[in-house]
């Protein structure tokens, strides 16, 4: 039996069809990582295939073909009138494969790539769809050309408050001079100027923070070259903790033996570079550990949600030992997503230009709109144009493992008195803004609630 979609899922393939009924060409589905892509994806190829039609999937990496194929199989889809394969094997078999009436393509934000546009151009007159979590490319360009409309699913604040996605605490420490940071032509940092900014001494704070923070839970450390990976994992190692490093040199045989421990629970801290990004999933994995700055929005989304795939009762950590949020802001920050490309700026490096904040009383990072720090209690205040008053916190400061956010308690924080249903929420409300329990039997009076 086929898997029955959530609600927001069967929105995405409704709109999706609506959308190519229209006439439009190329249709592009975006929904954040862990939202259940490749379940839409199946579920789509399931009614393709189902009217008797030819599906073509591809995507730019084997692990990626395997993983959709199993999800193919889940959703009862005749492989029989599917061809899916990596991008490389497809452009090598253009005139020789199956002619498909419905082209997939996965993590496309790599569609302007020569050898999609290739494919694309072979089966101009073929609809196709386009999936990811981020239509965002370094250089600015845009996907107007090749795809004519844009399905948007739901953001991950709804994920998270509707139990799709897990709510997450954010830690952040600035181990980085960002005045050694380079750029190379692809426009992210080169890693000899990430081994400049990082130095050669963190891996102590790494494994002190990681056992501070998240004593025995399985994280995933992203770091940006070979080196540092195995010196992350060597770390841990030495102070007792079950480590290894991957990367995609390492034989397959191998790589597979580490992803099968790991998920087992047998390796706690899995060191990897770029190789744990698109489409891996580790349910069970509660924490991510940020070691690599960059200036890809897309990088930075999917390796920081890469903990939060939704299990009861799980809360993931992000520990973000690069400040990458001060360019991009955290998971659950809103973003406007666009076919068209923008304009090509120079990023300024604060905290100004995305949308979190920073509590001048004990640094946490907290979104713009929250007005009662969450971690500390502060409450922030605003004039009468609604800007900051006394703002002395900046990232200049940040040097300590103090900032947080506990998407938990700052949804809690924000709730005012009025919208709390019984004595029990105001002390809820109160110990998520550090105030005292007197305060919720104040409000609970005033309210009625109590006599």
């Amino acid at each position: 039996m086929p898997f029955k979609l959530f609600d927001y899922q069967q929105r995405l393939v409704d709109e999706t069809r609506q959308k190519l009924a229209e006439g439009n060409q190329g249709v592009l589905i975006v929904s954040p990582p862990g939202s259940g892509k490749s379940v839409i994806i199946a579920e789509i190829a399931r009614l393709t295939v189902a009217k008797g039609g030819q599906v073509m999937f591809f995507v730019h990496r084997q692990e990626l073909v395997n993983q959709i194929t199993q999800s193919f199989q889940k959703q009862d889809v005749d492989l029989m009138h599917c061809t899916i394969m990596t991008v490389g094997k497809i452009v090598n078999r253009l005139g020789k494969l199956p002619r498909p009436n419905l082209i997939i393509c996965d993590e496309s934000q790599h569609s302007r790539a020569k050898s999609y546009l290739k494919i694309f151009d072979f089966y101009r007159d073929v609809p196709r769809l386009g999936f990811t979590g981020s239509p965002w490319r370094m250089n600015g360009k845009g996907f107007d050309d090749i795809y004519s409309a844009m399905v948007e699913g739901q953001n991950v604040t709804w994920l998270i408050q509707h139990h799709h996605l897990a709510p997450y605490k954010y830690y952040s420490i600035k181990l980085v001079d960002d005045s050694k940071l380079k750029k190379s032509s692809t426009g992210d940092y080169t890693n000899n100027s990430i081994d400049d900014a990082i130095g050669k001494t963190i891996f102590g704070d790494v494994v002190k923070t990681y056992r501070e923070k998240v004593p025995g839970q399985q994280a995933i450390v992203y770091a940006h070259d070979i080196e540092h990976s195995k010196a992350t994992a060597s770390a841990f190692c030495a102070a007792g903790i079950k480590a290894v490093h991957a990367d995609a040199k390492t034989p397959k045989a191998k790589r597979d033996q580490i992803m099968h421990d790991f998920k087992n629970g047998n390796i706690k801290v899995l060191c990897n570079v770029d190789l744990i990004s698109e489409g891996f999933d580790v349910p069970d994995c509660s924490v991510v550990i940020m070691l690599r700055p960059t200036e890809s929005l897309v990088l930075d989304i999917q390796q920081s949600m890469r903990c939060m795939r939704y299990k009861p009762n799980k809360v993931a950590t992000i520990i973000d030992h690069v400040a990458n949020y001060t360019r991009f802001g955290l998971p659950d920050t809103l973003r406007q997503w666009s076919l068209e490309g923008r304009p090509k700026k120079k990023r300024q490096n604060n905290t100004k230009s995305i949308p979190v904040k920073t509590c001048p009383n004990c640094f946490a990072v907290v979104p713009t709109q929250c007005r009662v720090c969450p971690q500390c209690g502060n409450e922030i205040k605003y004039d009468a144009d609604g800007m900051e008053i006394d703002e002395t916190a900046s990232i200049e400061k940040v040097g300590e493992f103090k900032l947080t956010t506990d998407y938990s308690e700052i949804q809690t924080a924000r709730k005012k008195p009025e919208d709390a249903q019984s004595y029990k929420e105001l002390l809820e409300i109160a110990k998520a803004r550090g105030y005292k329990a007197g305060w919720a039997y104040v409000q609970a009076k005033r309210l009625k609630m109590v006599n």
